[in-house]
């Protein structure tokens, strides 16, 4: 009997570390789409607000919207050398509900409450609180080594 030849020979033992945007596990997650207005542009795993236009975000701000999702089939365009970040104009999916891995600029337990930054989006400084959102790990990050963490956003736009 002929065998087809198999699909994947090789398997990953053990799961990749997360990255920061990457969801934690796809159960009841929610993204939008969004365009960011940043000029800079937006990286991935960070709090961002309501822009200006009805579907317009832009980093950090005070009328948190969610938390932006990685995405590595951006392109590479124009020259531009910036890895991991959503350019000025680009639709960006941003996470506003489910588990997402974000680097965690100061330490965190799941009783911290949830802030970002409102210049950078940095997740854990102090700032902004995020209603409806936990910490789902422990991490011991500061301003200037961020560990990656999980948060968890609840139902945001209950609020």
């Amino acid at each position: 009997m002929l065998q087809p030849a198999p699909v994947q020979s090789t398997y990953t033992r053990y799961q990749p570390v997360g990255q920061p945007g990457m969801l934690a596990d796809e159960t009841n997650f929610v993204a939008d789409t969004k365009v960011v207005e940043t000029a800079a542009g937006v990286g991935f795993g960070l709090a961002v607000s309501q822009g200006t236009g009805d579907r317009g975000c832009i980093i950090g701000g005070s009328n948190f919207v969610g938390v932006t999702r990685a995405d590595q089939t951006l392109a590479q365009a124009g020259g531009i050398t910036s890895v991991d970040v959503y350019l000025q104009y680009d639709n960006a999916a941003v996470v506003s509900m489910g588990d997402i891995w974000v680097n965690c600029y100061a330490s965190v337990t799941p009783a911290t409450t949830v802030t970002f930054s409102a210049s950078t989006g940095q997740l854990g400084l102090a700032g902004t609180t995020i209603t409806h959102a936990r910490w789902m790990t422990s991490a011991a990050g500061s301003a200037g080594t961020p560990v990656v963490a999980v948060l968890r956003l609840g139902d945001i736009s209950s609020r």
